[in-house]
């Protein structure tokens, strides 16, 4: 616990709480003071079992992007982006999608696009892969990248 409090203190509030290792939303919040980040803990690791909570800071107002593709050693051959209607927070999963995006930029849309082709080609993908992006006024960062289809895989 004081490890975690120590991390909200060092990166700001709000952060973001999750367990790993759960295909949905359950169990994820945003705590914005050390009380909430204590009880939304105490929650995760319930679900978590003996699998590791996950923490970071969160960024208020931003916008989930998300990437599918397929790619052929680390040369993507299909992709296609799309946006959550939602800002972040909402789980990736329990999310409602645009496909196409409605409401990005062209600059945050060639982002993403450049960052897939990056993440395609250092990890060698083949295969199906989706990568999740954090977007807000110019910055894109990138969240996970996850060596499968998703949900919203087209």
């Amino acid at each position: 616990m004081q490890s975690a409090l120590a991390f909200a203190d060092e990166v700001g509030y709000p952060v973001l709480v999750r367990p790993s290792f759960v295909l949905s939303g359950a169990a994820m919040n945003v705590a914005h003071t050390p009380e909430a980040l204590e009880a939304f803990l105490n929650l995760a690791g319930d679900v978590s079992g003996d699998k590791p909570v996950v923490m970071s800071k969160f960024v208020d107002g931003a916008r989930e992007i998300e990437m599918d593709g397929v790619a052929d050693n680390g040369v993507v051959v299909a992709a296609a982006v799309h946006e959550h209607i939602e800002n972040a927070g909402v789980h990736s999963g329990d999310a409602t999608l645009l496909l196409p995006p409605q409401d990005i930029s062209s600059y945050t849309r060639s982002r993403v696009e450049d960052m897939t082709r990056k993440i395609a080609k250092e990890l060698n993908i083949s295969g199906p892969f989706n990568v999740q992006f954090l977007a807000k006024d110019s910055d894109v960062l990138v969240i996970e990248c996850n060596l499968r289809a998703s949900r919203s895989f087209p």
